[in-house]
């Protein structure tokens, strides 16, 4: 059993975890030449995380990158006082992984000229700080989204608790109105019985629903912790 438990444990961990790696590796740019470069691993598919690095640049830059090849973008002629005060074009290449997408940064002062582990060595080195914070951009992006979408389903189906419980109420009150009408010998108490059936028959569906709905927003507000937490990782990477 505690094997079984360990098991259990280690495959939900998994399931759970996110890739936080970024790796210093040359990688074919879209001239067919290998330059070396960055690579960050995200777990995400390849057009959302094209997706964010667009928005990391507008944001953090206010640069707007363009198109070099259908999984190559680009800020081009631009300066990253943080790396060095030269102009230069940073690439970023994108492809599919088992796990997710790889993104290699690139960053070049001219044509054909590269910072890397051998020239502009120590901007190269400097450019692996620039990654890491697009990697904490991403996932605060990716896991914002996700914890306003999973609290806006829990609001949707808390609303629809409340209006369950405000119907069940009228239907209460109703039915005990009917029952004094029945027990005053009201003309037509038979009709009264067949209604309060029918209005206990709904009452015992939307309490069933409510106990769905509440079952549901206890593993909605699971996942929000899970992604809390997640982001609070990714927030730490360095």
């Amino acid at each position: 059993m505690k094997k079984l438990f360990i098991a259990l444990l280690f495959v939900s961990t998994q399931l759970h975890a996110q890739q936080l790696s970024v790796e210093n590796k040359p990688v074919l740019n879209e001239d067919g030449k290998m330059v070396d470069a960055w690579v960050a691993h995200l777990d995400q598919d390849q057009s959302y995380c094209m997706n964010t690095y667009s928005e990391f640049m507008r944001k953090n830059f206010d640069y707007r990158t363009g198109r070099r090849a259908k999984n190559i973008l680009s800020v081009d002629k631009k300066t990253f006082g943080e790396i060095s005060s030269l102009r230069i074009d940073q690439r970023a290449i994108f492809w599919p992984e088992s796990n997710g997408t790889a993104v290699a940064f690139q960053f070049s002062p001219g044509y054909d000229i590269h910072f890397g582990n051998e020239l502009y060595k120590d901007e190269f080195n400097k450019a692996e700080t620039l990654v890491k914070n697009y990697v904490r951009f991403h996932y605060k992006y990716f896991y914002d989204e996700k914890i306003k979408d999973l609290n806006s389903k829990i609001k949707s189906k808390q609303k629809s608790i409340s209006n369950n419980e405000a119907r069940i109420s009228k239907n209460e009150k109703t039915i005990a109105q009917n029952n004094e009408d029945i027990s005053a010998n009201a003309e037509g108490a038979e009709k009264l019985r067949d209604k309060n059936s029918k209005l206990e028959k709904e009452n015992d569906s939307m309490h069933s629903e409510n106990d769905k709905l509440k079952s549901e927003i206890s593993g909605l507000e699971d996942e929000v912790s899970k992604a809390t937490e997640s982001l609070k990782t990714a927030e730490a990477f360095n």
